[in-house]
């Protein structure tokens, strides 16, 4: 970033380089590609025989995975999960209760 800095300073030297921020980067997820977890949700609520919350889902995805995931790694598995079930609700699963317990539609 500095030497982006230095260079604006150099082309216009009244800029202000405090507005511009520094990117963020998104860590990406051991286990699961993108746009793989929610397909693994679903194979796993296919194979149930109840419906589950996305904890009890989350913690079928990582049982045989390497490596172990910390509390926070499994925390946010957890809430992405949730996060792509909850904008499928109603296409292909249905969510109910709270904590919502999920199943595929054609299971209700």
């Amino acid at each position: 970033m500095m030497q982006v800095e230095a260079v604006l300073q150099m082309l216009q030297p009244s800029f202000d380089v405090r507005g511009i921020s520094a990117k963020g980067r998104n860590k990406s997820n051991p286990w699961f590609k993108r746009g793989t977890l929610y397909r693994s949700a679903v194979d796993v609520l296919r194979r149930a025989k109840a419906p589950m919350t996305a904890r009890e889902i989350a913690d079928v995805l990582i049982a045989g995975k390497a490596p172990q995931a910390t509390r926070k790694q499994a925390i946010d598995l957890q809430a992405a999960i949730l996060v792509a079930l909850r904008k499928r609700n109603g296409g292909a699963v249905v969510g109910e209760g709270a904590p919502a317990r999920w199943q595929l539609k054609d299971a209700c």
